[in-house]
């Protein structure tokens, strides 16, 4: 199984036991940094965000949703479903964000220092014969 197999195996799962009632969109801090979230039935919101996981276009609403998310977790818990929304919803950025060969659907963010921010970062950890060998 290759990875975009996995993807969407993981999206299709999580897509199936979901049953869009907007827990997670309640729960999460980001919302009011989402265009149209605040405004917009959580419900609504989560049931777009199901359609990104199930190869659909998903909601304007949903797609903003997606790209505010930071990852904190709050909406885990909060899933009646026992779903770990957090993951459903790093799959859906993903996904809009096109890693599996379709067209990004939300902003992609490239970090041209990505490289140079990694090394840096070894600097700090690894002795200088360790530097020497790997940077």
């Amino acid at each position: 199984m290759t990875l975009v197999d996995h993807v969407r195996a993981e999206s299709a799962r999580l897509a199936a036991l979901c049953t869009a009632c907007g827990g997670c969109v309640r729960a999460c801090p980001m919302t009011p940094y989402a265009a149209g979230v605040e405004a917009a039935d959580p419900a609504a919101v989560a049931f777009g965000m199901r359609d990104v996981l199930r190869d659909g276009a998903g909601t304007p609403e949903a797609l903003a949703w997606i790209a505010a998310c930071t990852r904190s977790g709050l909406c885990t818990p909060a899933c009646p479903e026992r779903i770990d929304a957090a993951f459903m919803l790093r799959l859906a950025q993903w996904r809009a964000k096109g890693a599996l060969g379709e067209p990004p659907r939300i902003p992609v963010r490239e970090d041209t220092q990505f490289s140079p921010k990694v090394k840096a970062f070894a600097r700090l950890t690894l002795t200088e014969e360790e530097q020497r060998e790997w940077l």
